[in-house]
This record gives C-alpha cells, structure tokens and sequence, in this order.
C-alpha cells in the first residue's frame, strides 16, 4: 500500500525536539526525511535515564528520530553546506528550528534556499517567532511555549510556585503545528505550482494551546479568575481522592444535566432534594460546602469501586493515572496507541505511534532511529559523490 507521503523528500537540519518531532510524523507517512546532526551529535543523544551506561539505549532519541535516515557533517565548512544544498536542490521540504543567524551564516536561510530550489517548502520552527526584537533569542518549550505563554498563571493552587512543564509537552503540539503546515503548503504547491515558508514559534503555539485563558484576556482585559481545587466554582468538575488514595477527575460541565445521576451513582439520592444544591448557580453558591461533602463520600471507596458506579450513569470521569497505567491503559492498547518494532540488532523497541490516523494510507514505523551518521555514505553517493569524493570529505572533517 502507497503511503500518503511517499515520494516526498525531506532535509531536517535541526536540534533537540520540536523540529525533530515534526520530522518523525513526516516519516512515518512515508517521507523520506534525511535528518542532519553535527559532528558531535544531537544534545539528545546525551539524554539518558539516571545510572545508565553511555551506551544505554535512549529512548528518547528513538522516539523522535526512528523513521529517518540520518546524516553528521560539519555546517561551519564549505563542503559540509554543499552537502546541504544539494539535498535541498533535490528535496521538496527544508525543515529546521536553528536559529535565523546560523542558519544565514551556514547559507541556509529561506532566500538561499529558495534559490537552490524554488518548489521548495521550507519550515522554519523558532523560539520566539521570526519578528520583533527576541527572533534571535535562544529557547526551550519550558520557556516560550510554557512559561511565555502563561500556563504557571493559571495552573496548579494559586499560592503554589509555579507549575512547571514536563518533558516535551510544548515540543509535540510545536511539531505537530508545523507537519500541519507543511501538509497544506504541499498542498497548495500542488495546485500552483509554489512554494513558500512556513513560520511555527514555540510562543505561538503555547498562545494557541493556552488559548481559552489568553482570549479570556483579550475579551475582558484582565486575567482569568483562578480559584483553588477546595473553592471550585463547579464541584462536578474537580478533582477527589478515593479511599486508595488515587485521585479521580470529574467533568461534569453541564452540572444541572448530570446532577440527578451523579446523586444516584453515590449513593445519596437525598442530596438531588437539598435546596442548597438545587441548581448550577446554587452548587457554585455554596461550593466550599458541596466540595467538602463530596470529598467526604468518594473518600468512602476506593477509585476501582467508583468506576463502575460512574460508568453505569453515564458520568463523565476519568481516573488521574500514573505513565505506567497509561502505557497499560486498554483504550490506549485497543487503539495502538502504543507501537512495537525491531530496531537495528534485533532489540524490540515499544514507543509511542503516530497521534495523526489516516484509514487508506496508515502511518507506521519503518526503521530504527539512524546511529550518529549512519547513512552518510549512503546518501552522498546517492547525490553523486564518489569514493573518492567521500574520503575527501572525510579528512577534511566535513562529515563524519
């Protein structure tokens, strides 16, 4: 079966994660994606579980760069940029998410390359934007997408430090922007025959991610109210601890609909009658009230012993799991949510699959994240280098 990109050329000259991400969806459609690293690897590569080995596998890099063949040369030579554009001249995507200045001091920018291929789509994925005085300012997703684009304000207790981003969670939704980007340039180069750059900030999709808070802003001029989980203004949309102490969380956002069932489910019938709870505005009245009280009855059982109670009134609740439970979770297994595949030497590798699901053309694994210039030769002899031109390459330190 053909999948959906195939056929389509990619060079990513990137960093760390959310360039990397896009790439591997691309891939994993069918892309062929060539991902260029430098002479000393990918910062990643150096991300290894506590009281590992250096020669541990890390699933990280696995993650975000299976799929792909991979490529280590040197931008700052001549001959390691050459290489560079002539994959351009014979790719239809650039992706990257250095920074505006290396990329024109490695003549990369978007007008070079435009140059050496004018149908191509280039995606450029930065900190902070390509405008305005911050276009150079180095980042992570911890900072612009997480911390500049306000989520701390308005997660977690109010009087509590901030909220802090865990792993990656900017650099997915980033990447994932960005192959939605470059799925409609590819389209619309199809149709016209033109190319164009495409801009993806991490700043600009953590205003889009945040984006319920942000527009509360700009519709009232003021900040969102935050209130403490014990001061909910829905208390059938909160969070509670069971008798096991694992917690369970409610969304009961239509609380009039749901209240008759939500009484039934635990067990208090009594309470649908209780003329302090009789309405959504009187349950968010006298919140600190129903909160304490609903506490105290879900305290009564543990977690397991609600679901089925839950279930069977049809209440919309889902239990706060740990990554472990995650992992083993049957929804996330029934809808292969979790992939499993041979890498190189034979190790069985389980990871994440692609989120993106196409029923006619299907994302998949097709190989194992490439060791540190893996392919090099491979490649350069596809771009018409020789033997000779390859050893060349290789005394000057221009690749790998």
């Amino acid at each position: 079966m053909r999948m959906a990109l195939e056929g389509i050329k990619v060079v990513e000259v990137s960093t760390w994660v959310a360039a990397p991400v896009c790439g591997v969806l691309l891939a994993e459609f069918g892309a062929d994606v060539i991902r260029v690293e430098p002479l000393q690897g990918d910062p990643v590569r150096g991300l290894l579980p506590r009281g590992s080995s250096v020669e541990a596998f890390n699933p990280w890099w696995e993650m975000w760069n299976r799929s792909k063949r991979g490529m280590a040369l040197d931008l700052g030579t001549p001959e390691g940029r050459q290489i560079v554009h002539r994959l351009a001249a014979q790719s239809d995507v650039f992706l990257t998410n250095l920074r505006p200045s290396v990329l024109e001091r490695a003549e990369l920018d978007y007008e070079k390359v435009r140059e050496i291929s004018p149908r191509i789509i280039y995606a450029h994925i930065t900190g902070y934007g390509t405008q305005g005085p911050e276009r150079e300012r180095p980042s992570f997703d911890a900072l612009a997408f997480w911390t500049r684009a306000g989520f701390p304000s308005v997660l977690g207790e109010p009087d509590a430090p901030p909220v802090a981003l865990e792993g990656a969670m900017g650099d997915h939704p980033t990447g994932g922007l960005a192959l939605a980007g470059i799925a409609l340039a590819l389209y619309v180069r199809e149709r016209t025959g033109v190319g164009q750059k495409i801009d993806v900030s991490l700043l600009g999709s953590g205003c889009w991610v945040n984006g319920v808070d942000l527009q509360w802003a700009l519709a009232f001029g003021s900040d969102p109210p935050r209130f403490p989980r014990k001061q909910a203004i829905n208390p059938l949309s909160n969070s509670y601890q069971a008798r096991c102490g694992r917690w369970l969380r409610l969304c009961m956002m239509e609380s009039d609909r749901y209240w008759p069932a939500f009484c039934a489910a635990l067990g208090r019938p009594d309470l649908e009658g209780d003329p302090r709870f009789g309405s959504h505005f009187q349950r968010a009245a006298n919140r600190e009230a129903l909160i304490s009280l609903l506490e105290e009855i879900i305290a009564t059982k543990d977690r397991d012993e609600w679901a089925p109670l839950f279930d069977e009134h049809k209440l919309p609740w889902d239990p706060v799991q740990t990554m472990t439970e995650v992992a083993q979770d049957s929804c996330v297994l029934a809808n292969d949510y979790i992939t499993e595949y041979e890498h190189f030497g034979g190790r069985r590798v389980k990871s994440i699959a692609s989120p993106v699901r196409l029923s006619e053309t299907p994302a998949g694994v097709r190989q194992g994240a490439p060791e540190h210039g893996q392919h090099n030769e491979e490649i350069l002899l596809e771009l018409g280098f020789t033997w000779d031109d390859i050893e060349r390459l290789k005394e000057k330190r221009a690749i790998l």
